[in-house]
């Protein structure tokens, strides 16, 4: 019977506590509010942003339309784009820019190759964004949102047949 390793505990130090300053006898429902309060600013940065992004994001799609979809710079700085709408645009009220920038990155790490047609799947998530920042629509975006989603859904649902 070969010699089992033997068990070894390792006393991990807590190097967070050293960085982190704790302000005792703070209230929690204090500090939840003071952070409310901050997002809440940023809140109007974010529609800036946002409005910025729709811009570079047509710039993207343009140019990798125009490569059918060869241009690796572009598509590399258009996920870049969706990635960051996707991480960013729930904490700031608009979940619906978070659901359809997932779909399109997962959709792009999903692709084997970009061509043509999936040039046009990325586009119709591109023209989504655009429509949602136009309309300013915040949340879900109620039934214009759920109808946005499953527009996407069936585009890539018809993509993934026909492959």
């Amino acid at each position: 019977m070969a010699d089992k390793p033997k068990v070894e505990f390792i006393d991990n130090p807590n190097p967070i506590r050293r960085k982190v300053r704790v302000e005792q006898g703070i209230d929690p429902q204090n500090l939840i509010k003071r952070a409310d309060n901050q997002v809440a600013k940023l809140s109007g940065e974010f529609e800036e942003i946002f409005a910025e992004n729709i811009v570079a994001l047509g710039d993207a799609m343009t140019s990798l339309r125009q490569s059918g979809g060869t241009d690796e710079e572009s598509l590399r700085r258009l996920r870049v784009l969706l990635h960051d709408l996707r991480g960013q645009a729930g904490t700031f009220g608009y979940p619906l820019v978070s659901k359809v920038g997932d779909s399109a990155c997962k959709f792009i790490d999903l692709s084997e190759t970009i061509g043509g047609t999936e040039v046009g799947v990325l586009n119709m998530h591109v023209d989504a964004l655009k429509a949602i920042s136009q309309a300013k629509i915040k949340g879900d975006g109620g039934p214009i949102g759920a109808e946005l989603m499953g527009g996407l859904r069936k585009v890539i649902q018809k993509y993934n047949e026909k492959r």
